[in-house]
């Protein structure tokens, strides 16, 4: 018997048109279907046939990461589409890949990794107290997976 192997790519949605601190309302279910359209475009039947495992697991609004699920192999599909994409929902975006892991554990360390050096590069421009601890709670929010 062959075990299925999985890919996580983690994405982050670099937006054009707003700033960093701004929150980036978008559900992982309309983010798993532009996908699976941009698939099928630029890959036809045999894309969309081979990416019958493509989810996504996890998205953060005020980070704007997501973490995608695909089988191993056809993952290749999703990281080279990426870069083509411009546009996210309604939104002007640029798709920046972070990291491919084997693992959901792996991806979770560096997730966390990320969003301390998001925190600290950041935690500048709050001045109240209750200000930056709601900034860190918005961005180290992470449901388990």
């Amino acid at each position: 018997m062959v075990r299925v192997k999985n890919r996580y790519i983690l994405v982050q949605f670099m937006c054009n048109n707003r700033s960093e601190t701004e929150t980036f309302a978008l559900t992982s279910r309309q983010v798993g279907a532009f996908l699976q359209q941009r698939i099928e475009k630029y890959y036809g039947e045999f894309g969309i046939a081979s990416m019958l495992r493509l989810h996504v697991i996890y998205f953060n609004e005020k980070t704007r990461l997501c973490i995608i699920q695909t089988r191993h192999g056809p993952h290749r599909f999703v990281t080279s589409i990426l870069p083509l994409l411009t546009v996210a929902d309604t939104e002007s975006v640029r798709y920046r890949t972070l990291y491919v892991g084997a693992t959901l554990q792996q991806c979770q360390k560096f997730v966390a990794r990320y969003q301390q050096n998001y925190v600290n590069k950041m935690i500048g421009s709050y001045r109240g107290e209750a200000q930056r601890e709601r900034f860190i709670e918005d961005v180290t929010r992470m449901k388990q997976i």
